[in-house]
């Protein structure tokens, strides 16, 4: 018997539920961080903002083999080929594992001059190199982690993931307590106390992800992982690279774009860039509502693609697009309406507060455009297609949002509000072109 509308809405809801609480979670804990660095003042919320965007340039490669192991798994479990599932998931783990060592040895010794170069501000400089030193040493954690929760996702089993991702942030927060202030008799770390505790967090995390996959997962397993060797299946690694590779460089040019954009704020005073990265928050929200959205998407429609029921595939995006104006609706009213208690949370002066209610009048016109851009990228991925997000986003984050954000910030002189407007802009470009792409492949579906 075929399933229905409404079975399949359920599914959907069970997937795409414990996705966005688990990026809730990561958000959370992101929006905690801060309020727990704020009492050391606003130079240090600029000064962790600042190691943002260079970290998540390092980290966008494992979170490209994380999607691209997501779309594998995923269209295996669609055509119930567990070899194949499971000869992707063990590839791209220890090649995560084997870069992750690397990259973290050479960021121990790049910090500083990488971190000169993304942060401006004197004042907060040294906490950035800090900060940004610890977590990248060690970031083999949270790479693998990023491998094994994304193919957790491609079976549909969120709900792992989120507890992972709920042990990630019950030990960053208890070791953030001890650390930053030096609580309980701990010694006083400040913002090494914070890095510290965020790589904790992933260690906890990993940890919970890999028992979740000896012991739960009737698909994924670890048997033979060491015994396997990569270059006996020359075509696998060749599919490998010709999807992790697109989103590779989708996402190291995003996040080029985002750094560069984010350089330009920090050429600014670290009152305006602290407000800035509270509202930016905000926007993770956003994020996380449409990343959950787009991990059901993935799953989904990767499944009906390698299952070739295309009837499937387009009611899983219907699903997906109405649950999204749903999200749309309630995140707006909540930005707009907890605007002024939420920045007071974290600022006194009437000023911040003002500059925050403002800013987060543009938080809800983006996380319209943010959530719709993300739907129509997930079922682009669901059906393997990736040059086209990586062209999209090259054309809107690298090129068009950097060069908006400096004209409209300096010889428009508008300062933060143009930072603001030129998301706006690169945003509403992104989210119509990723409209037109996605019904663009969907035509060529067939029924089968």
């Amino acid at each position: 018997m075929q399933p229905t509308l409404t079975s399949k809405t359920k599914e959907f809801l069970q997937i795409a539920i414990p996705a966005i609480l688990e990026s809730l979670v990561t958000v959370l804990i992101a929006t905690i961080d801060t309020k727990m660095i704020s009492g050391l003042g606003k130079p240090a919320i600029s000064a962790v903002s600042f190691t943002t965007q260079p970290k998540l340039i390092f980290f966008s490669v494992f979170f490209a083999f994380g999607t691209t192991v997501t779309i594998f798994v995923a269209q295996a479990k669609g055509k119930k080929d567990e070899k194949e599932a499971n000869y992707y998931f063990h590839t791209i783990l220890k090649i995560t594992i084997s870069l992750s060592l690397l990259l973290g040895i050479l960021l121990m010794f790049l910090a500083e001059p990488i971190m000169m170069l993304c942060n401006r501000q004197e004042d907060t400089l040294e906490m950035s190199v800090s900060f940004f030193r610890i977590v990248m040493t060690f970031m083999i954690f949270q790479a693998v982690s990023t491998v094994l929760n994304a193919a957790l996702r491609g079976i549909g089993k969120t709900k792992v993931t989120l507890v992972s991702n709920i042990a990630m942030g019950l030990v960053d927060i208890l070791f953030n307590y001890l650390l930053i202030e030096g609580n309980l008799g701990f010694p006083r770390l400040e913002i090494r106390g914070d890095a510290i505790a965020t790589v904790l967090g992933t260690v906890a995390a990993c940890l919970v992800s890999v028992i979740a996959i000896v012991r739960q997962s009737d698909f994924l397993h670890f048997k033979g992982i060491l015994r396997e060797r990569m270059r006996e299946n020359r075509e696998g690694l060749k599919n490998i690279w010709s999807k992790a590779g697109n989103i590779i460089f989708e996402n190291l040019f995003m996040r080029i774009g985002f750094l560069l954009s984010s350089i330009i704020v920090s050429m600014l005073s670290s009152d305006e860039t602290a407000v800035y990265s509270v509202a930016m928050i905000l926007l993770n929200y956003s994020f996380a509502f449409g990343d959950g959205i787009s991990s059901a998407v993935v799953a989904l429609t990767g499944r009906s693609y390698g299952a070739k029921d295309a009837s499937s595939f387009r009611q899983y995006t219907k699903i997906a697009e109405a649950f999204g104006i749903l999200c749309v609706g309630g995140l707006c009213l909540i930005y707009i309406t907890t605007a002024k208690p939420y920045y007071g949370s974290f600022f006194t002066d009437q000023a911040a507060i003002t500059q925050g209610y403002q800013s987060s009048l543009i938080v809800a016109v983006l996380t319209a455009v943010q959530i719709i851009r993300i739907i129509q990228i997930g079922i682009m991925r669901g059906m393997g297609e990736v040059k086209d997000p990586r062209r999209i986003a090259t054309i809107c984050v690298t090129i068009v949002n950097p060069l908006f954000s400096y004209l409209l910030t300096f010889p428009a002189h508008c300062g933060v509000w143009g930072v603001w407007m030129a998301s706006v802009i690169s945003q509403g470009l992104w989210m119509v072109l990723s409209m037109i792409f996605c019904r663009k492949h969907m035509k060529r579906l067939k029924e089968c």
